[in-house]
């Protein structure tokens, strides 16, 4: 996990595109960025991505889409960048679970041996559901609005991200 989010970090600082100030507006100059993943990893951008039941994978990542454990599904790490996280009954999620912009929901009879973490939401978890790590929000509101979750918006909106190259690794 941690090289995931190294690789998604180095994406924020060095691919994100600048932004400036245009008659009030922001507007996005052109901008390129690359998405890498191994071949034992599921990925999936604008659209649900759902691990099904015997199914079994390294990481699950969503942009801008929600990431879906189904019960029977075992994987290491899940992350939605700007989607939810559902860990249904049955499922398990041996390492980390991370919603960034969305709320992570775990069900009664769902596993989750490492952190979950909710930025810009809220870790719903059901009773009977076990979540034997840390459990971390960071949900604000101001005027109403979630700064975070507005943040996250703007950051893996389609514009931002529309030149992404996913990139397949062997390891």
């Amino acid at each position: 996990m941690t090289s995931l989010i190294h690789s998604f970090l180095a994406v924020l600082l060095f691919a994100t595109p600048s932004l400036a100030e245009d008659g009030g507006e922001a507007a996005f100059h052109d901008s390129t960025c690359s998405i890498s993943v191994k071949k034992s990893d599921l990925f999936s951008r604008g659209m649900t991505l759902r691990v099904e039941g015997a199914q079994e994978a390294h990481d699950a990542v969503a942009l801008d889409g929600d990431v879906v454990v189904r019960a029977g599904a075992t994987v290491k790490d899940v992350v939605a960048m700007r989607g939810n996280v559902t860990v249904e009954a049955g499922a398990r999620v041996l390492g980390k679970v991370v919603a960034l912009g969305g709320d992570v929901h775990v069900a009664e009879g769902a596993i989750l041996e490492g952190e979950v973490s909710a930025l810009g939401g809220r870790v719903h978890a059901a009773p009977g559901a076990t979540l034997r790590g840390e459990k971390n929000e960071l949900s604000l509101q101001v005027n109403g609005k979630d700064p975070v979750q507005l943040f996250m918006g703007q950051l893996f909106s389609g514009k931002a991200f529309a030149n992404c190259k996913l990139r397949v690794t062997e390891k």
